[in-house]
Formats: C-alpha cells, structure tokens, sequence
C-alpha cells in the first residue's frame, strides 16, 4: 500500500472518528442521561428507586411511622360530636404532605356506628391533633380509633432547631359564647401562608373536653398576629390546660 492511499485512510477514519464523537456529545443527555429523583431507577446517591440520598422523597425505611397517642370523641349537641386524635411525628427533617386517615366510632357492643375519613397534613418532628368537628352520630360512642395510611414522607431542609411558630398568652373566656385568644409570633426567615391552627382544651384530669380550629391566610416573617377560637355552646368549666398547634406546612412558605 503506497504512501498516499494510507493517507487517505488516515483522513478517513480521523473523519469517522470525529462525527462519531461530535454526535455521541450532542446526543450525550440521551445516550447518558444525568440521574433524576423522578427517573424510576435507583441511581446517582439515592438509597432505593426515586428516594433518599438527594432525594426530596423519604425512602420508608429512613422514616418512623406515625404514631396515634390517643383518640376520642367529644359531645357537642345531643346528636353530633366532635372527633379528635393527636398523633406523634417523631421525624426531625420530615413532613408528609397528605395523609389519609379514618375515624371509626363504636358503641358499647362493639358495633360500628360511624365512619368519618379526611386527609391533613403531618408537621415536621412533635404531636398534632387531627380534629373532624360536628360528626352526627346517632347514638353514644363507646370507643373511636384512628387509622392512619401514612402518606409520602419529604425531606425539609430547614431544619427545625428551635420553634419557628410561637404561640403565646393564651387565656380563656367563659361565657354564652365561650373563646379562647393567644398570640402567634412567625420567628421564620420566610412568610407563612394558608396557616390552619387547632386548640385543645384539657381538664384537670388531662381529658381533652373541647377542640377548635382557626386559620390564618398569612402571617409575615417576625410578625404577630392574635388568633381566637369560638364555641357555639357555653362550655362546662375552664380548661386546666390550653394547647395550640399551627399545622405549618414547609411545602407552602414564602419568600
């Protein structure tokens, strides 16, 4: 083979080789696609398919299950009754935006006579009540449950080292239309949006014997705003204890 055809074979597989690598790089990001949270693989640092590592999404096994400390209900009027558990999220950096719950009501022979299901939302890291107010029931409850289907746990990356929502002077009036008032402070570098907050009232026994609920549209960083919660009906006597628990929800804050 003389001098030139080995050249022009040269020149022609420098050719080849070249195209060859100019279009494997401008069909790189579909020849060798970047790992994703949403690619329906477990690859880059994630710790099973789509979850954990850099993953918003919390794989099941970095997450405590939710926990129901107790349930109950509570009489309103002689035929509805409000329904009220608290739950614990022992999770310090986890939030689940949706969780679908049942409140299943009995009576005294361990017959079903209601069925109330809702969705809320589960705080980052401490307890929370889940309240369904003005469930008609047609006779006495004898016992309720709650059941919990957990819903996807995601990561918040702020994570909550000391209260960002505090509440503060909380104090009760009794009356024909009995209210309780407190203060919430926003300690957070971001404004709180679509803020709904429940209330609690324990006797002296630590029996809950009345909740509520109140919602705040928004609430600017270090603002303070006063809250209040109402009842219809006199209430029997004043409560030992007052809780109030905003329901924060990280996914909605704004700048």
């Amino acid at each position: 083979m003389d001098w030139q055809t080995r050249r022009k074979i040269m020149y022609a597989l420098a050719t080849v080789i070249t195209l060859g690598a100019v279009a494997v790089y401008m069909l790189r990001d579909t020849l060798f696609p970047e790992p994703t949270c949403f690619d329906k693989k477990q690859n880059g640092y994630e710790v099973a398919v789509d979850c954990g590592g850099i993953c918003s999404l919390r794989c099941s096994s970095e997450v405590a299950p939710l926990t129901v400390l107790w349930s109950q209900a509570i009489k309103t009027t002689k035929v509805s009754y409000d329904l009220v558990a608290m739950v614990s999220n022992k999770n310090i950096d986890n939030a689940s935006k949706d969780i679908s719950y049942t409140f299943t009501v009995y009576n005294k022979q361990g017959s079903v006579i209601g069925e109330i299901k809702g969705q809320t939302l589960a705080p980052v890291d401490g307890d929370f009540p889940i309240i369904k107010q003005s469930v008609a029931i047609p006779e006495e409850p004898y016992k309720v449950t709650l059941q919990i289907e957990d819903g996807a746990h995601y990561k918040v990356h702020e994570k909550p080292t000391s209260p960002t929502l505090r509440i503060a002077n909380e104090r009760y009036e009794q009356g024909t239309i009995p209210r309780v008032y407190a203060t919430i402070m926003n300690t957070k570098r971001t404004t709180v949006v679509d803020l709904p907050i429940r209330v609690v009232l324990f006797d002296e026994n630590n029996n809950a014997y009345a909740v509520g609920e109140t919602f705040v549209p928004r609430l600017d960083k270090e603002e303070i705003k006063d809250i209040s919660f109402t009842w219809d009906m006199p209430l029997p006597f004043s409560p030992t204890r007052i809780r109030v628990y905003p329901i924060f929800d990280p996914f909605v804050a704004i700048e």
